[in-house]
């Protein structure tokens, strides 16, 4: 299970927050910046997202990273979720190397869709640089901060991505949510329910209706 929080800021606040103390004092090591560019797939009647599971190819460096998140809940910017992921040998989704590690029936009902490989096709990309931080906090818990600064991309149409993700990576969720608090006492933060995945399909649905009304 996949625990992060969601936060989004503004681009003019970015810089401080590169700056905070908060983010020093707790850092076991120094940031690290990737490019990380994403293609998302459905297929044309959007299977996956009515089951509220998104699939997706992530490029990370020399690799390609296939990932399926499905099911889970999110409440006030905590978004919690079943995430499975592997890798693949370039950007296409290989749902064989993927159904084995999907140990959440719910989830695995999605992908086990007839015929779904062949109906898949890329319906947004998201395209950002993440900056990322490895903390320990004060009780033990290990978190990464992560800032990405990009674009989510549909149809030609582009939105741009300026937010924060705190992931647990082990410890305690209270810890992670206090940590969050005093980072939004420092920075303007805004919690925010809405995932990257989430995002491209509604610019993708608004570049489709923009399309029916030009018909």
């Amino acid at each position: 299970m996949e625990i992060e929080l969601k936060l989004l800021i503004a681009a003019d606040s970015v810089d401080a927050f590169r700056a905070l103390p908060l983010l020093s004092e707790h850092a076991v090591a120094a940031p690290e910046s990737q490019d990380l560019f994403s293609t998302y797939f459905d297929t044309p009647a959007l299977h996956l997202k009515q089951h509220r599971s998104a699939l997706r190819v992530r490029k990370a460096g020399a690799l390609w990273i296939q990932t399926y998140k499905g099911g889970g809940s999110v409440a006030a910017g905590l978004h919690q979720r079943h995430e499975w992921e592997c890798e693949v040998a370039g950007p296409r989704i290989e749902l064989d190397k993927l159904l084995p590690l999907v140990d959440n029936p719910t989830a695995r009902t999605a992908l086990e869709l007839p015929g779904l490989s062949q109906q898949l096709e890329a319906v947004f990309t998201t395209s950002f640089r993440r900056t990322a931080w490895q903390l320990r906090l004060p009780q033990g818990t290990e978190v990464e901060v992560a800032l990405d600064e990009g674009v989510v991309e549909a149809g030609g149409q582009t939105q741009p991505i300026c937010e924060i993700e705190l992931e647990l990576k082990s410890g305690d969720t209270g810890e992670l949510l206090a940590f969050a608090q005093a980072l939004r006492q420092a920075i303007p933060l805004t919690p925010s329910n809405v995932s990257k995945a989430q995002r491209g399909f509604a610019l993708r649905g608004r570049d489709l209706q923009g399309a029916d009304s030009s018909l």
